[in-house]
Parts: C-alpha cells; sequence; structure tokens
C-alpha cells in the first residue's frame, strides 16, 4: 500500500507541473514561443531546489521517468509515414543520411576536443541531427547515461532549437531561396520536431509540408542510430554485451501500423497525443531527478558542443539544399 502510495503521490506532482507547463506555454505563445516540455523541465528543476525530493514522491517521479519515456516513444511512432517518407525520393534520403551521421560525427570530435563524457556529446549529437528532446531520452537507456547527462543535452538542444525557429523563420522573409528547399532545410536541420515544423510554416504551406515528412525521415533514423550506439557503448564495457532496445522496435511497429493506414485517424490523433504527454512527463521527472553538482561541473560543455554544432550544421545544411535541390 505504501508503494501504491508513493506511486500515485509522485505522479499527480509530474501531472501538476505538466498542466501548469501547457498552460505557461499558451500565456508565453503569442510573444515567445517556448515548449511546455522546456517549460517543465525548468519547474521540475526549480521544484528540486527549492523542496528537494521526499521519499513519498521517489516511486511515481521515478516510475515516470523510466516507464513513461518508453511508451512515449513507442507511441511517437504512430506520427510516423513511411509512405511519405519514400516518396522524398533516393537523394533527399541520402542527404539526410548523410547529415545525421555528419552531426553526428561533428559532436563526437568537438566532445573529444573538449574532453567531454562521450555519452553527453552522443547525447547532444543525436538531439541535433535526430528529433532534439525526444531523440535524447529514447537514446539514453540505450547508451546507459546518466540523468544529468540528458537533461543537459536536452537543455542545450531545446535551446537552440528555439533559437533556430527565430533565425530560420527570418531566413523564410528575406531569402530568395525556393520554398521546396527552404522546407528542405527546415526538416533537415532543425533539432526538434516542433522547431523544424514551426519554422517550415513560416513560409507557407508547400514548405510546411515538406519541411515536416523530411523531419519525420530524420526521426525514423533514430532506428539505426540507436543500434549502433548501444553497440559501441557497450563494446566499451568488459562483459557487457549490446542488447537491442525493444522499445525501439514497438516504435517501427507503430510506425508500421500508422503507415499502413488501418487505424482510425481519431486513434493516431490520440495515441500522438499521449506520446507528447508521457514525454514531457519523463522529462519533468529528468528535471526533478537532477543533479545540480553535475551540471555545474559539465554544463558548459555541453553548452559548447551545442552551440558549435549549431554554428555549423546551420550554414553548411543550407549551402547543401541550395547545391542538391
Amino acid at each position: 500500500m505504501k508503494k501504491i502510495n508513493e506511486l500515485a503521490a509522485g505522479l499527480f506532482l509530474v501531472i501538476v507541473i505538466a498542466y501548469v507547463s501547457k498552460g505557461i506555454e499558451g500565456v508565453l505563445a503569442p510573444y515567445i514561443r517556448i515548449e511546455a516540455l522546456t517549460i517543465g523541465i525548468l519547474m521540475g528543476m526549480a521544484y528540486r531546489l527549492a523542496f528537494g525530493l521526499g521519499e513519498t514522491f521517489v516511486g511515481g517521479v521515478s516510475f515516470s521517468l523510466k516507464k513513461l519515456l518508453k511508451a512515449g516513444i513507442v507511441l511517437l511512432g504512430f506520427k510516423l509515414s513511411f509512405g511519405s517518407i519514400i516518396e522524398l525520393g533516393p537523394r533527399l534520403l541520402l542527404t539526410v543520411i548523410i547529415f545525421v551521421a555528419l552531426v553526428m560525427a561533428l559532436s563526437v570530435m568537438i566532445g573529444k576536443a573538449l574532453g567531454a563524457d562521450s555519452r553527453l556529446s552522443a547525447l547532444v549529437g543525436v538531439g541535433s541531427c535526430i528529433c532534439g528532446a525526444s531523440a535524447v531520452v529514447a537514446m539514453g537507456p540505450c547508451i546507459d547515461a546518466k540523468e544529468d547527462d540528458c537533461i543537459l543535452a536536452v537543455s542545450v538542444v531545446s535551446f537552440w532549437g528555439a533559437v533556430g525557429v527565430i533565425v530560420y523563420s527570418a531566413v523564410a522573409a528575406v531569402s530568395g531561396i525556393t520554398d521546396v528547399q527552404y522546407g528542405i532545410w527546415s526538416g533537415l536541420s532543425l533539432h526538434g520536431v516542433a522547431h523544424a515544423i514551426a519554422a517550415a510554416f513560416a513560409r507557407g504551406d508547400d514548405a510546411g509540408n515538406i519541411g515536416t515528412v523530411v523531419k519525420m525521415a530524420r526521426v525514423l533514423m533514430l532506428v539505426p542510430l540507436s543500434i549502433i550506439l548501444s553497440a559501441v557503448f557497450a563494446g566499451k564495457e568488459e562483459g557487457n554485451r549490446a542488447k537491442f532496445p525493444m522499445y525501439v522496435g514497438y516504435f517501427i511497429i507503430a510506425g508500421v501500423l500508422s503507415s499502413l493506414g488501418i487505424m482510425p485517424e481519431v486513434a493516431v490523433g490520440f495515441l500522438s497525443s499521449v506520446s507528447s504527454w508521457f514525454i514531457m512527463m519523463a522529462m519533468i521527472s529528468m528535471g526533478i531527478m537532477v543533479d545540480f553538482k553535475q551540471i555545474k561541473s559539465r554544463g558548459m560543455k555541453s553548452i559548447a558542443i551545442g552551440t558549435v554544432l549549431f554554428v555549423i550544421t546551420g550554414p553548411l545544411s543550407y549551402a547543401l539544399v541550395l547545391k542538391m535541390f
């Protein structure tokens, strides 16, 4: 009975913060775009600083972080459409693959140059080249990353994704780039799904639609990248064998079901919404669990990695899109 009460108390705390975060997002929306997920992380961290984390809430917060996270990633698959991704054509799909590989390689190289932890570098890279915070929290368990590393990576990619929306929208207003090229550029290079779509639609429906599909192609790259990185980091520790993360397999199944069109649109929309809530609750829990001593000692390196990646990949991908499309 005690465990059930602790589970309920922790989940209630996380849900309350999630609803407050959504409300703040709505209030700020006319003035500045800050995702509820980012607000929730900050509120979770603020709660930990102000009140600590009593035993009453540990069970529910931990459940949200470990269980709801994986469920949210699985349900994220219902946002995929493999048919739309295939229709992009081989050249654009190859461009997506090259971009993902390039950003990951750059992140690892920058991390090594700065003396950062390899897992932290990988998480910032994944968040930058796949789908922002969602990719970070999905990849964390695959490479056995610390919660502190995850929160650092999420904070960095969320910040630069938000900056990217502003910068890209400005480019949309003044650049001679075509709508299709701009949509490809936004979908190809901006961090989170919300960031890419918001920036892409700043140029109109044509740019927004192509940007959304390109972004979904990047989300799909989470599958092979999770397998590769789990094998790489498992190999670094003696006796630790790489294990395929089963929730990634379920993510693929969800994507297939969505792509086949056998599920009602209402059901797909509902499951996608549940996915967003579960992931936000997991991120809030991560904020509550954060170790501020670790953030103080490791934060600047993660900020440096994310900053260099943003400064390099934005202009580089812009030039690449202009040349190829």
